[in-house]
């Protein structure tokens, strides 16, 4: 292998995401209107937020059952039943804290894993760098270990996705049963292997080593601490009880409210208290595991592109945009029936 070989990495799903735009000719608006646009678009652009594809049906059904609570409750039950019932919504304060702790902990597990991938980003570049100013090195074995790198990135993804490659990754090959369980783990041991193979044929000496260490070591710490996340989610129980207080509330709110207010009033207050409790929730499932495909997770794929263009340039690859396709494995969660 030569120092320009082009190493191929996966997948289909590794579409890169852009957010910033193109330079305009049209000038820098105002202070003031800036701020205004920042704050209307979460309004006018409400069907780009990844949670409201899931917080729409619920919303449908609040407004069916709260319609229909004030029919009942207005053609069967006296005004008065239900006045003291309004003492109910005090259980709210107590709901808001949980949802406050509950959404603290997701982010928290959210921002943790961000961070791991950008130590695996800085510790990519920083040991590629190193050993591309080696000239005791050959050509051909810094093009392995940028291979390795890249590919680590890929299969940490895919690990915790719960995927695989359909391809081998470049620098792997094929990959027994047992080392598939775990690839990660696999081209870890692989990347100690080659830098071992170094120091027996005198390119590298032991204190250079140890500085190679270091970053390599780094990639099994970013992967163990990345499956803590994976494998160690919130509890059942408190995620149980949280869908019951919030489950509870919204069915007894269109009860009280019905009694105070006319249907023009308490349709809109339980339908906003719906998209609010139900969405937060549902985006502090989603961020728990930030390992996955939905919008409030983790842009894994961008960090995978971004290691690999980062190590191309370092080690003078050309990308040759070959991809491979992942395949879903299954998962099993007991409160998502799946």
């Amino acid at each position: 292998m030569s120092s320009t070989a082009s190493p191929s990495f996966d997948d289909a799903d590794d579409i890169e995401l852009s957010f910033t735009t193109a330079p305009s000719s049209q000038p820098e608006p105002p202070g003031f209107i800036k701020g205004i646009r920042s704050w209307t678009r979460p309004f006018v652009l409400m069907h780009k937020i990844p949670v409201v594809k899931r917080i729409w049906v619920w919303v449908a059904i609040m407004a069916v059952y709260t319609i229909a609570v004030d029919w009942f409750a207005e053609e069967t039950f006296p005004a008065h039943m239900f006045k003291e019932f309004s003492a109910v919504s005090s259980s709210g304060i107590i709901l808001g804290l949980l949802l406050v702790f509950r959404t603290n902990s997701a982010y928290e597990r959210w921002w943790e894993g961000r961070k791991l991938w950008g130590q695996l980003v800085n510790d990519s570049r920083n040991i590629c760098l190193k050993v591309r100013s080696i000239d005791g090195i050959r050509n051909t074995d810094k093009a392995r270990l940028g291979e390795l790198v890249i590919s680590f990135a890929y299969a940490l993804k895919h690990h915790l996705r719960g995927t695989k490659p359909s391809r081998p990754l470049p620098g792997v090959g094929v990959v027994s049963d047992v080392d598939a369980q775990n690839i990660p783990v696999h081209i870890a041991g692989k990347i100690f292997e080659l830098m071992q193979k170094w120091r027996r044929d005198g390119q590298v000496d032991g204190m250079l080593m140890l500085q190679f260490d270091r970053h390599a070591l780094a990639f099994m710490d970013i992967a163990g601490g990345c499956e803590r996340i994976k494998n160690s989610p919130i509890a059942i129980s408190y995620r149980a009880f949280m869908r019951q207080g919030i489950a509870l509330n919204l069915l007894a709110m269109p009860w009280y409210m019905s009694q105070s207010f006319s249907m023009w009033w308490c349709l809109p207050l339980v339908l906003t208290a719906t998209y609010f409790l139900v969405g937060i929730e549902l985006i502090a499932e989603d961020i728990e595991d930030p390992f996955g495909y939905d919008g409030d997770d983790l842009p894994l794929d961008n960090i995978c592109a971004g290691i690999r263009r980062t190590v191309g340039q370092i080690m003078k690859f050309e990308d040759d945009s070959e991809y491979t396709r992942s395949m879903d494995l299954p998962r099993f969660d007991f409160l998502k029936g799946s």
